[in-house]
């Protein structure tokens, strides 16, 4: 076959062409993420990636409470009005929750700071982070909205604005040697895209601030804060708390490794992943709806998972180490060691994420619930173990992934159970 006929193919493909679409932003963004990489590694001390680590890892843990996880339905609803009053709900518990963090913020730097001992709080910047959870929660409930509108052309937009913002306004603070610079453009990129979907989007700023019967939607939905609010903590705190923890444990320079290494190694998950999700989702929404279940939409998507994975990280396996010390430098070592640790993870992680839709799809929120608490909780022991028996960070991490691997295994098994069931209900 010619390579014009598989473009043709894949042009013809609904399922890729909209994947590619959610793609092709990401990629350029991600693109540039990766070309101001060395720079920024030269800009910036090992020690100030690990701060930034430390403060994304600390706030997408408490960003997981800002929405109530309400934006998970806003595919659901029949009628887009019902959507709109989901975001407004949204926007309601984010600025509710993101005042409590500013007291609590407060409390523990100004009135409580001699006595706890967070290596974070001791610097100014941390007074914006209830800015920045609370636009994490516009960002998450507005994209939620363009998938509900299978608006992909948009999302690519939003996604390929908030990394190329991000990336060169930590480039100009990095060149006036702004040692926060990384997380103040963290937070304006987040804020800036954002603000691009609520503009933009004429059907959602539309009397944005009347809150008219947003408790029905509440209550109907009222199984995701229940269920999933729990649920994707552990989960984020499984994925998040490897910093937190290696900064309590070892040191920062240790959190500034892990950092480079886990931005690098998940650049193909976020690239592809996350698309092959938002896509996978309504597409087993609609077969659902027409057959019963996507049992034949899951083996698909499996096998592609599977072969677009495999090579990519078997590729960063071998050549980790050698290709962090070429692009970022000899210091940047013991981060490709991490690489290595990391691919085998992050090769099982993008073959489970997007299938793991099903379990909201299907309201199996419990399930999942319980195994991401019992996830968090046994990474968090492997990571201690390799401290208190090895004291070897590296240790520490293989440890953590071999846990992690179990468990993935185990979402892809239900996931396949779930996908096979007849009965569906979006209540």
């Amino acid at each position: 076959m010619s390579f014009r006929n598989i473009i043709s193919r894949i042009q013809s493909n609904t399922f890729f062409k909209n994947v590619a679409i959610l793609a092709s932003g990401t990629i350029i963004s991600q693109a540039i993420v990766v070309a101001s990489s060395p720079l920024l590694s030269r800009l910036y001390s090992v020690e100030a990636f690990g701060l930034l680590s430390l403060f994304t890892s600390y706030m997408v843990i408490s960003a997981v409470v800002s929405t109530g996880r309400y934006e998970l339905a806003v595919g659901l609803p029949e009628k887009d009005t019902d959507a709109k009053k989901l975001f407004q709900l949204i926007l309601y518990i984010g600025f509710f929750i993101s005042a409590i963090y500013l007291g609590i913020i407060t409390l523990l730097k100004e009135l409580l700071g001699q006595h706890v001992d967070l290596q974070i709080f001791k610097y100014w910047w941390i007074y914006l982070a209830p800015i920045y959870i609370f636009f994490i929660a516009v960002f998450s409930g507005a994209l939620y909205w363009l998938q509900r509108k299978k608006k992909y052309k948009k999302i690519t937009i939003a996604n390929a604005i908030q990394v190329i913002f991000t990336a060169l306004c930590s480039i100009v603070f990095g060149l006036f040697h702004r040692t926060e610079g990384m997380i103040l453009s963290l937070i304006l990129g987040t804020i800036i895209s954002s603000l691009y979907i609520v503009v933009s989007e004429k059907d959602l700023k539309k009397d944005l601030f009347v809150f008219t019967d947003i408790k029905s939607v509440a209550k109907q939905y009222s199984s995701f804060p229940r269920y999933m609010l729990f649920s994707d903590l552990s989960l984020t705190a499984s994925q998040q708390f490897i910093p937190i923890l290696f900064s309590a444990l070892y040191s920062t320079t240790v959190v500034g490794f892990f950092s480079m290494a886990n931005r690098m190694l998940r650049l193909p998950n976020i690239v592809i992943t996350t698309a092959i999700g938002n896509v996978f989702r309504n597409d087993a929404i609609d077969e659902i709806r027409k057959n019963g279940n996507c049992e034949n939409l899951y083996k698909s998507t499996f096998k592609k998972l599977v072969a677009m994975s495999f090579p990519i990280y078997l590729f960063l396996f071998i050549v980790s180490p050698y290709l962090f010390v070429i692009v970022f430098g000899q210091k940047w070592y013991d981060a490709g060691i991490f690489a290595r640790i990391l691919s085998v993870l992050l090769l099982v992680e993008f073959i489970s994420t997007p299938l793991n839709v099903l379990f909201n799809i299907r309201e199996k929120q419990k399930i999942l619930m319980r195994l991401q608490f019992l996830n968090a909780v046994a990474g968090g022991i492997m990571i201690f173990l390799g401290f208190k028996v090895f004291n070897n960070a590296s240790v520490s991490l293989i440890l953590f992934t071999l846990n992690s691997l179990l468990f993935n295994i185990i979402f892809l098994v239900l996931s396949y159970r779930i996908a096979k069931q007849k009965t569906f209900n979006f209540n």
